[in-house]
């Protein structure tokens, strides 16, 4: 096919200067069609393979945005609910406060569209605020309120779950899914965000975080 040949070609140019933009645009295909992005380094011809759907959704996480933010989507606005429940952004950020989420390092925003029915969790790009993004997506997980429920739910046309926010007392509200920004959640960012936002992989940061220090011999 056209793609095929397109990412057959990124993968194998040699063009000087523009070997990391060849092999981005590879990557982000493979992973927009669920296959592997791993190429060993004696390949001759690249052929694609399919990766199962564990194993595609884990490459799709570890393209994440930077610096990390964590994505909210109202899933009460969407259009098959006849009750709408707007979540302001006050009360997300009560709701930050509430679990512990704290601090001038984060701030939340309108992402697109800007009608509330998504908002962006933004945290400075340090190794210390990844871990709190990824502490609240986890939250957002560990109560059945992650990507692979979001699209499920949005697929299937229904929205009336409820979710313990924890906003006032016990009250229980319609409330959001949420999880860290990948490379496909560009588009749902509003355009100041997105323009100082960067794909990178989540293992290469961690590595990084993780890498002894060198100390100088002298």
């Amino acid at each position: 096919t056209l793609t095929q040949r397109l990412v057959t070609h990124a993968f194998m140019s040699h063009k000087v200067g523009l070997g990391a933009e060849h092999l981005g645009l590879h990557g982000a295909i493979c992973v927009l069609l669920r296959w592997n992005t791993v190429v060993p380094h004696d390949t001759i011809t690249w052929v694609p393979y399919v990766l199962p759907d564990a194993e595609a959704s884990a490459q799709k996480e570890d393209l994440i945005l930077w610096p990390p933010l964590v994505v909210i989507h109202n899933i009460s606005m969407s259009n098959n609910n006849p009750v709408v429940k707007v979540v302001a952004i006050e009360g997300i950020e009560a709701f930050l406060r509430c679990k512990g989420f704290v601090g001038g390092k984060i701030k939340v925003c309108l992402g697109k569209p800007a009608d509330q029915s998504i908002m962006v969790v933004k945290f400075l790009g340090t190794f210390t605020l990844l871990g709190m993004a990824e502490r609240l997506h986890q939250y957002f997980a560990e109560n059945n309120r992650e990507r692979i429920e979001f699209e499920r739910k949005t697929y299937n046309g229904k929205s009336n779950d409820k979710w313990e926010a924890g906003i006032q007392g016990d009250e229980v509200e319609q409330l959001p899914y949420g999880c860290v920004g990948v490379a496909e959640d560009l588009d749902r960012l509003d355009f100041h965000t997105k323009k100082y936002s960067v794909v990178k992989r989540k293992k290469e940061i961690q590595d990084l975080a993780n890498a002894p220090v060198k100390l100088d011999d002298r």
